[in-house]
Order: structure tokens, then sequence, then C-alpha cells
């Protein structure tokens, strides 16, 4: 199948059909402004030079760091000040003696236990580990 561009060619050939008048560009400013209205042409300003970039336009990109910055921080803070701090003596007292009767269920006996026989450890084992560990 020939495709379009080819059969164009083959009946018009290359030439091009479309002409335009002698001078036609040259006097097509002056018709145009022929037909504008003299009022209209009256009140067109000047074209005015672009105006300045205004203060905020030029600051708005540090004004947001500012604030990422800021809000990261506020984040880290809380983040890290997650450690309670005692304030009084009997607070201190209260802390550990709640500590202390907490059930911290997987630090039982049992557990230890269940886990030594799991991993078969025998207590000749445990008692050389805890030797190294000194020496």
């Amino acid at each position: 199948m020939i495709n379009e561009e080819d059969y164009l060619n083959s009946k018009m050939g290359k030439r091009n059909p479309f002409t335009v008048p002698e001078g036609y560009f040259e006097q097509l400013t002056q018709q145009v402004m022929d037909k504008i209205p003299q009022a209209v042409i009256t009140e067109m300003k000047p074209v005015r030079k672009p105006a300045k970039v205004a203060v905020m336009k030029r600051l708005r990109p540090w004004l947001y760091a500012a604030a990422c910055i800021c809000v990261g921080v506020f984040i880290a803070a809380i983040a890290f000040n997650n450690r309670s701090e005692v304030a009084t003596p009997q607070h201190a007292a209260q802390h550990i003696a709640a500590n202390e009767q907490a059930d911290y269920g997987y630090y039982s006996d049992t557990y230890i236990d269940e886990e030594a026989d799991y991993a078969m450890i025998d207590n000749q084992e445990i008692y050389a580990c805890l030797m190294a560990d000194m020496y």
C-alpha cells in the first residue's frame, strides 16, 4: 500500500499550491493598526519593565527551611526526652519500689530453665561460661 505522502506527491508534485500576494507582509502591520479604533490605541499603556521580585518571594525558601528545622528539632526533643527524671527523693523511692514489684514474666526462673533445656546447656557449661567472664 502506498502511503499518503507518496500518493500526494505523485498527484500534485513537490510544488506548493498556496501563494501570498506580493508585499502582503510589508503592509500587514499598517492594515491591522488602521482597523483598531483610535480610542483603544490611546488607552493602551506603554509596556512596563517587570517589577522587582518581592522580598517575601526571595525569603520564602529560607522560611520553609527554617520551619522544617524547627519541626525536626521539636520531634527530636520529644523522641529523646523519654527518660523519666526523678524530681524528689520520695518520688525516687516510689519509682524503685514500683519497679521491684513489677512482674517481669519473661525474666522468671521458669523461662530461663526452659531456655537452658532448649539450648541443651547443663550447669557445668553455665559455670564454665561464668568463670570465663570473670578472668
